[in-house]
């Protein structure tokens, strides 16, 4: 008797561990499910962030293609070149659009040493500071070795433990000043979106320039070009005018901030940078694309326009 009852018990405990195992099994097997789900949701949500995208930039650059609009004043439908964010509805989603006139930024491979230490003070960084990485930004381009006041060339870089040296050529990317000496993370992020190497100029376009381009050019503080923007912006609003004027957009050469919005929760973002060519096949070539996080805006003013495409 007592034997067949510990043979029960044992029975009850393989049974025990048995559905122990199968439902362990089965709690792995929906995480795992769950997982692929997951993952394969947002690849495809990628996907389809990624193609609306493309049409952004297809349906921005048709609009600039087109001849300068004769525009009403008092509807304000002019699409600027300004970075003001734009709602724009298609394909049942919402994406925010900001466009730049890429020649209002620097060109690095242009901007001379002097100009680019006044856009770094005026970006806060103190003279003897904003002096010392000017000249080695310029170093990093020029195709010497020799070092400017104060700058770095490769002996420098060596010093300061760096496997390469300065590049001695003209920047590819904007993205090269994080390699170059003395830049930080933080002057990199105020740097960056001030300064480009594919349709930049070395005296930028007033037009549309950012408040610390703007400072750079005429001499002011970036208070005063902020409130030189706003009141330029003013100004152009007139309430109640019927009349209609020419609208100068800048171009050839524009940057453009794709994100979603912000009810989509994911934060998706894609910027590029494209060139109008009118008459040719295709009229507009893209020069760059960049997903992930972009470069902070350079518009202090937010005020949505919406835009639906047909």
């Amino acid at each position: 008797m007592v034997r067949i009852r510990r043979q029960r018990g044992i029975a009850l405990m393989l049974v025990m561990w048995v559905l122990t195992l199968l439902t362990v099994m089965a709690v792995s097997l929906t995480v795992s499910r769950r997982t692929e789900i997951a993952l394969t949701d947002n690849q495809v949500e990628s996907a389809r962030f990624r193609a609306l995208a493309e049409a952004a930039i297809a349906y921005t650059a048709l609009h600039y293609m087109t001849a300068e609009a004769q525009v009403d004043e008092e509807q304000g439908t002019a699409w600027l070149p300004d970075g003001q964010p734009r709602l724009w509805f298609f394909a049942g989603s919402e994406l925010s659009l900001r466009v730049f006139n890429e020649s209002s930024r620097y060109d690095l491979n242009q901007i001379q040493p002097e100009t680019l230490r006044t856009l770094l003070e005026v970006l806060g960084l103190e003279p003897e500071a904003a002096d010392a990485l000017a000249a080695a930004i310029v170093d990093w381009r020029d195709d010497d070795d020799l070092a400017l006041l104060n700058g770095a060339e490769d002996s420098d870089y060596e010093k300061a433990g760096r496997a390469l040296g300065a590049k001695d050529a003209p920047y590819e990317a904007v993205e090269e000043l994080r390699q170059v000496l003395g830049m930080t993370p933080e002057i990199y992020r105020r740097l960056a979106p001030e300064v480009s190497v594919e349709g930049g100029s070395a005296q930028p376009v007033e037009r549309f320039a950012s408040p610390a381009v703007l400072a750079t050019l005429k001499g002011v503080t970036l208070d005063e070009a902020r409130e030189e923007i706003a009141e330029r912006d003013q100004a152009e609003a007139v309430p109640g005018a019927t009349t209609t004027t020419v609208v100068d957009r800048g171009g050839p050469v524009y940057r453009l901030q794709i994100s979603e919005s912000p009810s989509s929760g994911t934060g998706r973002r894609m910027e590029a940078l494209f060139q109008l060519a009118p008459g040719r096949q295709p009229p507009y070539q893209v020069l760059w694309r960049r997903q992930g996080l972009v470069a902070e805006t350079r518009s202090d003013n937010e005020s949505p326009h919406d835009n639906e495409a047909e």
